[in-house]
Order: structure tokens, then C-alpha cells, then sequence
């Protein structure tokens, strides 16, 4: 199973509808609606795109964070670009301050929504 395939099954498994889509200048990534939870923008549904470049998932996590139309970041973007009609920020918010540091069973994208969209959220 590819790593695109991987992370689609864990966040169908935790209740979102995802789906494959091909970023401009980034790749494949995994997109959703997703209700933020926390943070200045609680409450609100925002398209996003987790990011899969190159990478082998789980062992190294998404670090890019690709959001629709989200009002005045306070955190600083790594590159803006429009594309499905949408204005979107790309961050670049590696999680690997405590990714590295799990076991292997514990590497899922439960955990990265939990610990680690939770947390980008609250500072976005």
C-alpha cells in the first residue's frame, strides 16, 4: 500500500472524507474539509491538503500543510498559490519535535491529528 493509500485509509478510519490530489510545485497530497477545533478559527471548516512528497509514511511524517482561504496566518507560510479556484498557504510545520520519538504503532494519522493539527491550528 502506497503512502497516499495509507494516510486516505487512517483518515477515513478517524471519520474524515479524503482524498489524492496533486499540489502545484508540491505533488501528491491528501485533502479534506476539516473542522478546526481549536484556536482563533474554532468552529470554522477550512479545505486542506496534508502533503506526501517524497516521503515513507509512517516513519517520516507530512510537514507540509497546504489551507484554502485561510484569513491573516499568524504563522508564517512557506509560499501561497491559487489552484482549484481557491487562494491557498503552504506551511511548512514538521512535527517532528515528538514524531521521532514514538513507537512505530503509535505513528498514524490519529496522532498527527491529535497532536500535531490540533496544535498547528491553535497558532494559526
Amino acid at each position: 500500500m502506497s503512502a497516499v493509500e495509507t494516510v486516505i485509509r487512517e483518515i477515513r478510519e478517524i471519520g474524515f472524507e479524503a482524498e489524492e490530489v496533486t499540489l502545484p510545485n508540491y505533488g501528491s497530497a491528501v485533502a479534506l474539509c476539516y473542522p478546526v477545533p481549536t484556536g482563533r478559527l474554532r468552529g470554522r471548516t477550512f479545505r486542506m491538503a496534508i502533503g506526501l512528497q517524497d516521503i515513507v509514511y509512517p516513519e517520516y511524517p507530512p510537514h507540509f500543510l497546504h489551507v484554502c482561504s485561510v484569513p491573516d496566518p499568524t504563522l508564517t507560510s512557506h509560499t501561497t498559490y491559487e489552484w482549484e479556484g481557491g487562494d491557498w498557504t503552504a506551511f511548512s510545520v514538521p512535527p517532528s519535535d515528538f514524531w521521532d520519538r514514538l513507537p512505530p504503532e503509535q505513528k498514524t494519522m490519529r496522532t498527527y491529528f491529535r497532536r500535531h493539527l490540533q496544535r498547528v491550528w491553535g497558532e494559526l
